[in-house]
């Protein structure tokens, strides 16, 4: 294989990761066909990047232990006031 095809590895890498397409089979692409295979990549069209949600379980559980810690400041109902 040329060399050129080793320098177009991460420039294909990083816009297909831009595109949200695999990163795997793009770099197998780019070693065999090189900048190329570019043209392919800006032919396919993009894919949303997904994004991973926090359980709901955990947001609770976090949330329960936030509002422990502020019960635990409040001595007094003046101290209530302060908060607002």
């Amino acid at each position: 294989m040329y060399t050129i095809n080793l320098i177009s590895i991460p420039v294909v890498l990083f816009i297909a990761w831009a595109k949200g397409r695999g990163l795997i089979r793009w770099a197998l692409i780019a070693y065999l066909f090189g900048f190329w295979s570019l043209i392919l990549l800006f032919l396919v069209k993009n894919r949303p990047i997904k994004l991973y949600q926090t359980p709901q379980f955990l947001k609770d559980v976090v949330t329960a232990r936030a509002f422990e810690k502020r019960l635990k400041k409040i001595k007094y109902p003046l101290d209530l006031q302060k908060e607002i």
